[in-house]
């Protein structure tokens, strides 16, 4: 159990950080909330992920197939997390 989130957080840390940087950057170069960054988190995140995975390192996937998570696993994870940032900044 401990192994497999230490593995999905070697795959979510190349987009996260990334991610949240952009969406800063992008926030306070427009008038900066936490409703606008909230939306750049989850526009960027996607993207991302699809720079980062699809072309970039697209033979990463394997590992990650070996250990169990699908492409679509991963995907799902990406969007879930987006939408959930987007959520909680929307209550603040």
């Amino acid at each position: 159990m401990i192994k497999s989130f230490s593995i999905l957080w070697i795959f979510y840390k190349k987009i996260m950080f990334p991610t949240l940087g952009f969406s800063l950057l992008i926030s306070f170069l427009s008038s900066f909330s936490i409703k606008n960054f909230g939306l750049n988190f989850l526009l960027i995140l996607p993207v991302l992920h699809y720079f980062i995975y699809e072309l970039r390192f697209k033979n990463e996937y394997y590992f990650y197939a070996n250990v169990g998570f699908s492409r679509i696993f991963l995907w799902a994870g990406t969007i879930l997390s987006g939408i959930i940032v987007k959520i909680i900044t929307l209550f603040l």
